[in-house]
């Protein structure tokens, strides 16, 4: 569990390890974007190229778009690996 407040031009950032599979679901991470009193965006980040994406109960369920909007590739990067996610919402 982790939390990030935006910056002032509305971008996030975090550290973290790569997540582990577990039984039925490939490696993912989950977000939450909330306001004060007001629940807007629940989602999850998939990690491209992992082997066990075909065999994910939700991730094989996703149409190309939703796929392509859901599944980051990672690169490498002096300090580890890097990979973006845009998260858009209208308040």
């Amino acid at each position: 569990f982790g939390r990030v407040v935006l910056g002032r031009d509305g971008r996030y950032r975090f550290r973290t390890i790569r997540p582990a599979p577990y039984t039925g679901r490939t490696p993912h991470i989950h977000f939450k974007v909330r306001l004060p009193g007001r629940e807007l965006l629940t989602t999850q980040m998939y990690v491209a190229g992992d082997a066990g994406n075909a065999r994910d109960y939700l991730w094989s369920r996703l149409g190309e778009k939703e796929r392509a909007a859901l599944t980051v590739r990672f690169a490498p990067a002096a300090d580890g690996v890097r990979g973006e996610f845009p998260i858009v919402v209208q308040t």
